[in-house]
């Protein structure tokens, strides 16, 4: 028998064909699903070894020159939620690149938009989120967009609380836009970390403040919607 008869799965190669109904014996594999989970499996030891943890599969997204498709593993650390940390892997030169560096920072740049602009909101019904936009490949920051979603609708209380988030905000470079929403109801308590800017519906939002950094360069603090 030919070398190509002679590949043993692993466990993990076994659970990502049943899972997308493929079979999990070599033999019954095409010759284009074989060198898909060899892929796959190459491309999942090159991050446990990168990270020294455990990744899992969640997509996969062959190479379509038809159509511009890059080649784009879709995985997830141990411990991690699948649902809002999911990656991509791709091909770079004779090796790998990932976006893990994103799941590792966001919490970090949460959690420091949050001591930073908590006092701002003391005594108010709000959820805070940041959604990273910009990080290098040595995992620096570069750019995120800040979302607030507020429970109040007297104006001139909202307005002097945009402009102290402005304030506070002014010498971090990374910061490249904010969407403040302001609520009537209690909307805020249903809104949660995945997908949160589609937890509500236009009809929901009262006011809506926008501050993009080139408004900020012209001295514009924030504009109304």
């Amino acid at each position: 028998m030919g070398k190509i008869f002679k590949h043993k799965l692993t466990r993990r190669q076994k659970e990502i064909l049943e899972r997308t109904k493929l079979p999990n014996n070599w033999e019954e594999l095409s010759t284009y699903h074989r060198r898909i989970i060899k892929r796959i499996e190459k491309m999942i030891k090159y991050l446990e070894k990168k990270y020294g943890k455990k990744f899992y599969y969640k997509g996969y997204i062959p190479e379509n020159k038809l159509f511009f498709d890059k080649e784009s593993l879709l995985v997830y650390a141990e411990g991690d939620d699948p649902e809002v940390d999911c990656f991509a892997v791709e091909p770079k030169g004779f090796g790998f690149t990932d976006e893990y560096a994103w799941v590792i920072q966001a919490p970090i740049v949460q959690k420091e938009m949050e001591e930073k602009l908590a006092g701002i909101f003391e005594g108010f019904k709000y959820k805070m989120f940041v959604d990273l936009t910009g990080v290098s490949d040595e995992g620096v920051v570069k750019c995120f967009h800040i979302y607030i979603y507020l429970e109040n609708t007297d104006m001139s209380v909202t307005e002097q609380l945009i402009d102290k988030v402005i304030l506070a905000i002014t010498d971090d470079s990374r910061v490249h836009s904010i969407d403040m929403y302001c609520f009537g109801e209690s909307i805020v308590d249903k809104i949660t970390a995945k997908e949160h800017n589609r937890c509500f519906d236009l009809d929901d939002i009262v006011i809506h403040y926008m501050s993009h950094e080139k408004d900020r360069e012209k001295g514009i603090g924030w504009t109304k919607r």
